[in-house]
């Protein structure tokens, strides 16, 4: 039989950023090529806005012998402050299948998987499991 996939894909979340697809495919792409010398990290980190302002999701990777990258991403957040790092792979393979204007990240800990979907398709889910990194 078929394995429950849907045990894995978390119920509830802590953290809910809605960012622009392309600058996050830009972003990550950018990141990626840092993160290549860097064990293939690429950390988020999602900000909540103060009051009035919008949110801001940050993507960092990082090189020891070539230096860093660091790219802001304004986005729609509701929920707290968080970080999760992913394989910069795995993170270009979902940004690269999603289409539409927007993608909606959820996530509750840095340990946890983070949940990505297409704000145009309803019924698409992709799990990404993290990385442990130190912050």
């Amino acid at each position: 039989t078929f394995p429950d996939y849907e045990k894995l894909i978390p119920t509830s979340w802590g953290t809910k950023a809605t960012i622009d697809l392309a600058g996050m495919v830009q972003a990550t792409r950018a990141a990626s090529i840092f993160a290549r010398d860097g064990s293939g990290i690429i950390r988020v980190i999602v900000n909540p806005g103060d009051g009035d302002a919008s949110g801001v999701v940050k993507v960092i990777s990082r090189a020891e012998e070539v230096g860093s990258n660091e790219n802001e991403l304004d986005a729609g957040v509701d929920g707290d402050e968080t970080k999760v790092a992913f394989n910069s792979k795995f993170l270009m393979d979902v940004l690269n299948v999603l289409s539409g204007k927007e993608v909606v990240l959820e996530t509750t800990t840095p340990s946890s998987p983070g949940v990505f979907r297409s704000a145009n398709h309803e019924g698409y889910t992709h799990v990404v499991m993290p990385m442990f990194v130190q912050w």
